[in-house]
């Protein structure tokens, strides 16, 4: 079993396919939906997508995550991996 981002408060874990979803809300900052919208410069739609499906998340983005929760950029491209693998194993 994987362990959950590093940001992750100590003895929790994401659930199975969603870990990018895990890191976005339940990191070490709690942010509103119309601050990760300004911070991420997404709208509530998009950023919504991203969660349910981070295969879809572009470079851009990542850093832009990244930089908002205080984390490498590959924490948050690894929790996106791990979701993307987990959807192509059940498919």
């Amino acid at each position: 079993m994987k362990t959950p981002p590093p940001s992750s408060p100590p003895g929790a874990t994401a659930p199975v396919g969603q870990q990018f979803s895990y890191l976005l809300r339940h990191g070490r900052f709690s942010f509103t939906e119309r601050e990760l919208q300004e911070h991420l410069q997404m709208t509530y739609r998009t950023i919504k997508q991203r969660e349910a499906d981070p295969s879809g998340l572009t470079v851009a983005e990542a850093l832009r995550v990244a930089e908002l929760l205080a984390v490498p950029v590959q924490t948050v491209l690894a929790a996106a991996l791990a979701d993307a693998q987990v959807a192509g194993a059940k498919q």
